[in-house]
């Protein structure tokens, strides 16, 4: 998939910027380490807010969720649809852009390998960029990783 506005709508600096704040620094921190002032870190986070807002919310809209809750700060958004009557979540990393969760009951019936890996490598860069530790993270099943990492950004996905 090429990516577009859509599937990456932040600037490689906004990228830059939201990677860091979802790694816990400090706006003080991140001002110096790209040798830039606070003001500007600040004023490109509540872009990159505003810009996660508006695309979580279109491919929410798009494909027909109900939200549940949105969260800019960590590029995550829970969602509810109604015609498959199954939880979805949408996130936003900064090396694969935009990718829809459709929550399944029963992933183990998911045997495509290929799938499965690449669904594991976009969960640990999750992981990875919001700071979140997954143990034997090579041998979990990827239903179970994504199931410790969402309910670490989303405790209501249990709900």
């Amino acid at each position: 998939m090429t990516p577009n506005a859509l599937t990456m709508p932040l600037t490689q600096q906004q990228n830059t910027i939201w990677k860091l704040l979802s790694q816990g620094l400090s706006v003080q921190t991140i001002a110096n380490k790209l040798q830039t002032t606070r003001q500007y870190v600040n004023q490109t986070r509540l872009t990159t807010e505003a810009k996660l807002t508006s695309t979580l919310l279109g491919v929410a809209e798009t494909n027909d969720l109900q939200v549940t809750k949105l969260d800019p700060r960590q590029g995550i958004l829970l969602g509810y649809h109604p015609a498959l009557n199954r939880k979805v979540i949408v996130t936003y990393s900064t090396n694969y852009g935009i990718k829809v969760w459709y929550w399944n009951d029963h992933p183990e019936e998911v045997k495509n390998k290929e799938f499965l890996k690449q669904t594991q490598r976009y969960l640990l860069d999750i992981a990875q960029e919001r700071g979140i530790e997954v143990g034997n993270s090579q041998t979990i099943h990827p239903a179970k990783l994504a199931d410790v990492i969402f309910s670490k950004l989303l405790p209501e996905i249990k709900k």
